[in-house]
């Protein structure tokens, strides 16, 4: 067999290629919001997005040198045997990402505050006058500030996982304790609206009652979320990858929504711009850490990231009610819990790393001879030998298809008046 160490692109076309490509679709439903007001809003948290990503550019390598410092590294297990394999990596470079994304939903909050035209006006007039300010509800307030509380909290867990270690028991439950600030000022509603082929099979009403059940739903959605990216890992770019593909899926449903038929719903279309405020800056901080994540890595992201990362779609799904399509773009991490649930649960054994076997002499990656049950090996079975590079790219076009499939059966369930309305 050759010699696969790398896609033959250079590092940064394939960077250029996955940023162009995930924000393309977002960009393009952007252009179709009629609404002044909310082009408005939407370009100040893009603005504030940009911002992430020279910050999480300035952040990440000033944070992996405190980290190296204090010995918090690891070492390449996809790389062993090589002298790239030997060289300590900082981890929990996900924490500059966290902290740089906090920052930014923090200074959208102060910009929401404001009329951004008249903001605009002030700062082009040399700060003469004041800007008009723009009433926020109390609702939104609660909302975005049990959003911040959340994710801020799962950040600091998956930072106090780095570097405890704690065992997998405990690693299912601490996205449970960091939605508490979410469950405890949810006042949203608490009946799901259901989609018209389930209205018809079950025979249940279009608006069904939950009631504490949907808390629990809540609980459930948050857990898998927080996990699905930390699980499904192990490969350069891997991590952080699938987490700006699902968060410009999700921002692109976002803004065809409020383009579309929540334009005539002022609570479902604020649904949507409450999750893409929230995506748009983890898009934009996670593409910063992908300048050094990308493979050969320079920095690993930790359990630090794929918390934080997880829980932040999860709050985007459930604020933005959109959490059953949101699972239509989850779906290689549903199939990866699924299928690693054997190992997961030790009905199986299951190793501490759950990675294939690393060739130094071809650079190629090969499945064990007794394969883990995990999607990362699935698709070295599947589609054959290869380098880690090569592999991270498979699995992402995987994600992308998904995701494509998720926009195809909501588009088709809805022009057949299968969805909800």
């Amino acid at each position: 067999m050759g010699r696969k160490q790398a896609w033959a692109m250079p590092r940064w076309q394939q960077l250029m290629l996955l940023g162009c490509g995930g924000l393309a679709l977002p960009l393009w439903a952007f252009t179709q919001i009629d609404d002044g007001k909310t082009q408005q809003l939407l370009v100040a948290s893009a603005a504030v997005s940009v911002m992430g990503f020279f910050l999480s550019v300035y952040m990440v390598p000033r944070f992996a040198g405190k980290l190296a410092a204090r010995g918090i590294c690891g070492k390449d297990l996809n790389k062993k045997g090589t002298l790239a394999g030997d060289i300590p990596i900082p981890e929990s470079a996900g924490l500059a990402v966290g902290c740089s994304f906090l920052l930014c939903i923090v200074c959208f909050e102060l910009l929401h505050y404001y009329d951004i035209g008249s903001l605009l006006d002030y700062v082009w007039s040399g700060f003469q006058g004041s800007p008009r300010l723009e009433p926020i509800p109390d609702s939104w307030l609660v909302d975005y500030n049990a959003a911040l509380a959340t994710i801020g909290f799962m950040l600091f867990l998956g930072f106090a996982d780095d570097v405890l270690d704690l065992r997998w028991r405990i690693k299912l439950v601490l996205p449970l304790f960091a939605s508490l600030p979410l469950l405890a000022a949810y006042s949203g509603g608490t009946a799901i609206v259901l989609p018209k082929f389930l209205q018809t099979l079950t025979g249940l009403p279009s608006l069904l009652e939950l009631g504490i059940l949907y808390k629990v739903y809540m609980m459930m959605l948050v857990i898998f979320c927080a996990n699905s990216v930390n699980i499904l890992a192990g490969v350069n770019g891997l991590e952080a990858g699938q987490t700006f593909i699902v968060a410009c899926a999700v921002l692109g449903h976002n803004l065809l929504s409020v383009a579309g038929y929540a334009a005539a719903s002022p609570a479902v279309k604020d649904g949507h711009l409450f999750s893409a405020y929230l995506m748009m800056p983890l898009a934009g901080s996670t593409l910063g850490l992908l300048v050094f994540n990308w493979y050969p890595s320079k920095v690993f992201v930790g359990d630090t990231f794929t918390y934080f990362a997880g829980m932040t779609i999860a709050v985007a799904g459930i604020l933005g009610h959109f959490s059953e399509t949101l699972l239509l773009f989850l779906l290689p991490q549903i199939f990866n819990f699924v299928y690693s649930i054997p190992q997961l649960f030790k009905i199986v054994p299951c190793p501490r790393h759950r990675l294939p076997v690393f060739d130094p002499k071809t650079g190629v990656l090969r499945p064990k001879d007794q394969p883990d049950w995990n999607l990362v090996n699935l698709v070295l079975q599947l589609t054959g030998n290869c380098g880690e590079n090569m592999l991270c790219v498979r699995i992402l076009g995987f994600q992308v298809l998904c995701c494509a499939a998720g926009f195809g059966v909501r588009w088709l369930a809805g022009s057949m008046g299968w969805w909800k309305q």
